[in-house]
């Protein structure tokens, strides 16, 4: 259940009739695609897509849904069209992560002309349509203003091509200046799609005015000559320090062993906000599998469990969402357990098997602990032997066949 939209308070009856009327005078000029079959276009079979979910504010201006990204099966896409805030790249991601270094290929080119009315948007198809370099894939009509989309043939690989791409994008979006209000945007900018929910409560919708075209096309036409990839392109000179990009990769079954533990244990005055924000951090870590709507709830299930125990006086619940916010943020990712737990969470800290040693290091640390193992088990052998116990019922005691005894400890009865 997400939480309610606010729409700005637009004087929308003149608006919703210049979308109407820019909707006429598409349809009269180019054939209306259903969304479906735009999204097909675009995006091919693609089983998973981003959606960027915009921030929602009060009439007050006060953020009363935070945005975010979430990855959402193909076929349940449309169950997000009631959202005014939910926008799509028209791009792909490595591992699906949102966010431009990981920027995998491209599928298509977008001009965002803002605040186009029928006017506007009649003179252009009038008189400045055939003086357009090249004619877009589709018009979209996406409420106060309209996108010109030149989809591709088939998706670009982003590798070895960036600056050809981000040129091109550029030299595309300068060709309609002059048109509105234009806002110039990197490739990786989410946009309205058709289907979804404008802020004028009207729905997007698409039309096809031309076809797909090849990389080359494009740059044969905006007069952009390719760019020969240099050898270790993409990869930072040996003089400056590479920059690490950092993706979230907890699992699933660690925000839900931190979230169990935080239940039996509730944070007690002193820890609270600390704790809150280590929640944050976590949650931030395993947002490629828990959504933050979903971190919400369970934020507001342990507040609510504090509440029933008394550990939530001169805490509200404003200062702990501000506590998880504050750790909810890319930085969060390299945040490291120990850290976690011994300066925010008040845990014992646990460190793993190798804790900071090499294998080698760790294989004869093995042997020590299983030589004083083995040791401190055949001293109790010998006890039991001179207390008058039988092979069988030492066997027996030590959970092992009598074969196994004599097998491992054989010396110890000759």
């Amino acid at each position: 259940m997400g939480l309610p939209q606010v729409i700005q308070d637009f004087n929308n009856s003149p608006l919703q009739e210049e979308f109407s009327r820019k909707n006429v005078l598409l349809s009269s000029r180019f054939e209306e695609i259903a969304p479906e079959d735009y999204l097909y276009s675009v995006y091919g079979e693609k089983d998973e897509l981003i959606v960027v979910l915009g921030s929602v504010k009060d009439e007050e201006g006060q953020i009363i849904e935070r945005g975010t990204v979430i990855r959402v099966p193909t076929e349940e896409l449309w169950r997000l069209g009631w959202r005014s805030n939910a926008y799509l790249p028209y791009a792909d991601f490595y591992r699906n992560y949102y966010n431009s270094k990981t920027l995998k290929a491209v599928r298509a080119f977008v001009v965002d002309c803002d605040v186009v009315d029928s006017k506007v948007l009649s003179y252009l198809l009038s008189y400045l349509w055939s003086s357009l370099p090249l004619v877009p894939s589709y018009v979209v009509n996406s409420g106060k203003g309209v996108h010109f989309v030149y989809a591709l043939v088939e998706p670009v690989a982003v590798r070895g091509k960036r600056y050809t791409l981000n040129e091109l994008n550029k030299r595309i979006q300068e060709s309609f200046e002059g048109i509105g209000k234009l806002d110039k945007h990197p490739i990786v900018h989410p946009y309205r799609f058709p289907g979804f929910m404008t802020k004028i409560s009207m729905t997007a919708t698409a039309f096809r005015s031309g076809r797909h075209y090849t990389l080359e096309e494009l740059m044969k036409v905006f007069e952009l000559k390719p760019v020969k990839a240099k050898s270790g392109e993409d990869k930072p000179k040996k003089s400056k320090k590479a920059k690490v990009l950092y993706l979230p990769n907890g699992s699933k079954a660690f925000y839900g062993w931190v979230l169990r533990n935080l239940m039996k244990r509730p944070p007690i005055p002193g820890w609270r906000n600390k704790s809150f924000y280590a929640l944050g951090v976590v949650s931030y870590k395993c947002k490629r599998w828990v959504d933050y709507q979903h971190a919400l709830d369970m934020l507001d299930v342990l507040y609510g469990r504090m509440e029933l125990l008394g550990l939530t006086k001169d805490f509200p619940k404003e200062e702990a969402l501000k506590a998880f916010h504050s750790g909810y943020t890319p930085k969060a990712v390299r945040v490291r357990w120990k850290v976690l737990c011994e300066e925010f969470l008040n845990w014992e800290y646990r460190p793993n098997k190798r804790n900071g040693r090499t294998r080698e290091e760790h294989l004869k640390y093995l042997q020590k602990i299983r030589q004083v193992q083995k040791e401190e088990k055949e001293e109790h052998i010998r006890r039991l032997l001179s207390m008058g116990y039988t092979k069988s019922e030492i066997a027996e005691m030590l959970g092992m066949s009598r074969r196994n005894l004599y097998k491992t400890y054989g010396h110890l009865f000759r």
